[in-house]
């Protein structure tokens, strides 16, 4: 078998079946080699769009496939690559590059940098693990093990293929995988002092978070809370990882800026289930949290730290396993806060952002999947009631501004059955709008609702006096309908539901050109900011 041919075929037994990727030099082998595999081909426009289609379709599929050339191609996509190891995507990337004979003999070749190891290294800090196809006779044995680091971790991986290697001949063999080792020790001491802490706790509480979705944890993330009856809230990044229709259901936990009822319960709780968790700051509401380690349970796929007691060497779907196989507690039914609707809005007058999260609360459909941006757009995301559709993508620990269109791809590649409703501001549009371009090349028909305001409406929150966050604007509408979608101009409620109501029954994609004031922001950003104006901000004082 050759080397690529065994490369897709792999890939494509894992359940790849896009390759999202920028043809050039290094990487038209692999790009013919693509196309006599079962995997498709996604040309876009630009570099990082790939890494963030193929994010997305990772979180969507459970494993994603971007394909660049060397040099301009692989190092333009690092900061893709950067945000799926932060937010353990399993993406790999496979990069086209110099032959090894060229390397030998022409050491000036084109979009080189320093050495022809360079691009290699610069992945290394950004994946679990960044490996160089240079030997035919070990090729299949490197990309075995780098595929089980993807699905182990769910973090990318990088693949380097020298171009007069993609079409050698690799000797094809299956190789046992080498046995996990857990200390089942540590494991029963875990849990053992889980369950104490359980059982002795007057007020305790589950937060979910994002691992439990990447490592397909929600089933017993559900299992758990109902027979213990612990009320359950969720991250930012986690929304959507525990049922929102679901009578233990509380809410989304930001910190300081959370509904206060959620906050209580959540730092007021004497046993703190945090359950696939990320610590970061903006995850847990800039600083805002305060969560106390001698309350909580915090179990992860790195470790399970109960109150100050660290253990290791076991997964965390063991954990659960454990777990839920134990002498758990009596279930008790536990008072707790319900999220709160929305207020309705006037259907005549101006569009705001409360308006935008009612008017959508009623608008989303069991088909729809809920893409946000990083700004306003993800924070009144927060506020959709997501409970009746296949779930909430957005980036909410490394906030890279530019996923929201090209995740849309990716979802509604990975799902055809998924109508993405993406919510994107108008500086991150800027950075990806052309991607309109591949949603019409491949047929794809999200609802874009941009939230025209002329600024970073987050950083202009903050520093309502500086002019750096004043942005240029256009009619987005009307750069739409050239790109060959639909375009609509939003100033009022009426328009809003009218738009959305006819967005829903085409077939082409479409952009709703929202016009807000510049003061207007969500609720989780006006309590967010409060609380950190002099932190954060630039404000004097």
């Amino acid at each position: 078998m050759k080397l690529a041919e065994h490369l897709y075929h792999e890939l494509h037994r894992r359940g790849v079946s896009h390759a999202f990727g920028v043809p050039g030099d290094f990487a038209l082998s692999l790009w013919a080699a693509l196309e006599q595999s079962p995997i498709t081909g996604v040309v876009l426009a630009h570099e990082p769009s790939c890494g963030f289609a193929a994010d997305a379709y990772a979180r969507v599929r459970g494993m994603g496939l971007a394909l660049v050339t060397y040099g301009v191609g692989g190092l333009n996509m690092v900061n893709a690559a950067a945000e799926a190891y932060a937010e353990k995507s399993p993406l790999v990337i496979v990069s086209g590059s110099p032959g090894m004979g060229e390397r030998r003999h022409n050491p000036l070749l084109h979009h080189k940098v320093k050495t022809f190891d360079t691009q290699r290294r610069v992945y290394e800090e950004v994946t679990r693990g960044a490996f160089l196809l240079d030997n035919p006779l070990t090729a299949a044995r490197v990309i075995q093990d780098a595929l089980q680091l993807v699905e182990d971790y769910k973090q990318p991986v990088y693949l380097e293929v020298p171009r007069d290697l993609v079409f050698a001949d690799v000797p094809v063999y299956e190789r046992e995988r080498e046995p996990h080792t857990t200390d089942r020790g540590a494991l029963r001491e875990a849990v053992s002092e889980t369950l104490h802490m359980l059982t002795n706790a007057r007020r305790p509480a589950i937060l979910g978070c994002v691992e439990m979705h990447r490592f397909g944890l929600q089933p017993q993330l559900r299992e758990f809370a109902e027979r213990t009856g612990l009320p359950v809230a969720a991250t930012m990044l986690g929304k959507g990882v525990f049922p929102e229709d679901h009578p233990q259901y509380m809410g989304i936990y930001v910190g300081g800026a959370s509904d206060k009822a959620i906050e209580e319960a959540i730092e007021g709780s004497d046993c703190l289930l945090m359950l696939g968790t990320v610590l970061s700051d903006f995850n847990l509401g800039i600083f805002t949290a305060d969560l106390k380690p001698e309350n909580a349970v915090h179990a992860t796929s790195e470790r399970v730290r109960v109150k100050y007691h660290e253990f290791h060497h076991f997964t965390l779907a063991e954990f659960m396993e454990e777990l839920l196989a134990s002498d758990l507690p009596p279930r008790r039914d536990l008072p707790h806060p319900s999220p709160r609707p929305a207020p309705e809005a006037d259907a005549e007058g101006p569009v705001s952002m409360a308006a935008i999260v009612d008017t959508l609360n009623g608008f989303l459909q069991p088909n729809h999947l809920v893409v946000t941006d990083v700004g306003d757009c993800l924070f009144a995301g927060l506020e959709l009631q997501t409970r009746h559709t296949l779930g909430f993508l957005s980036p909410a620990y490394y906030l890279s501004m530019g996923f929201g269109i090209p995740g849309a791809i990716g979802a509604q590649m990975a799902d055809p059955n998924a109508r993405p409703i993406l919510i994107i501001g108008d500086g991150a549009f800027q950075m990806m709008g052309m991607e309109l371009m591949a949603m019409k090349r491949y047929h794809l028909n999200p609802i874009i609702v941009l939230l025209n305001n002329a600024s970073y409406a987050t950083l202009k929150f903050m520093n309502p006096e500086s002019q750096f966050v004043d942005i240029p604007t256009t009619d987005y509408a009307e750069l739409a309908r050239t790109l060959g979608g639909q375009g609509h101009v939003v100033q009022t409620v009426a328009d809003l539901r009218g738009a959305l109501a006819r967005a829903q029954n085409s077939p082409d994609f479409a952009l709703l050109d929202v016009r807000l004031a510049a003061d207007d922001t969500s609720a989780v950003l006006q309590g967010l900011a409060r609380a950190n104006r002099e932190r954060i901000g630039v404000t004097p004082g």
